[in-house]
């Protein structure tokens, strides 16, 4: 194959690595605000006395999914355990929300 085929195959390529990139930082930033918002409005609502216990669920069983995937694709088993662990305190904390705590 001629350098100008090589070329013309990866400029007809629709994989840009600068746009994965950036969608990679982009949903590391998600997860850092999702994370942060969550955290500051569990601990308003535990001052005034209300259940919190949703948040914690709704961040954790986000965090999963987005780990499980990574597994799915990578093998990792990093992944694989932040998503089983995220997964556990996903189950206990939705437990606690419906039973009012």
């Amino acid at each position: 194959m001629e350098k100008e085929e090589i070329l013309r195959r990866s400029r007809n390529e629709k994989n840009d690595e600068l746009e994965k990139q950036v969608w990679n930082m982009s949903m590391r930033w998600t997860y850092l605000a999702m994370v942060v918002s969550a955290a500051v409005f569990s601990y308003i609502r535990d001052m005034n006395g209300q259940p919190m216990m949703d948040l914690c669920a709704t961040v954790c069983i986000s965090v999963c999914a987005g780990r499980a995937y990574c597994y799915a694709k990578t093998k990792e088993s990093f992944h694989l355990i932040m998503a089983l662990v995220t997964f556990a305190i996903a189950i206990f904390a939705a437990v606690r929300f419906f039973m009012g705590h």
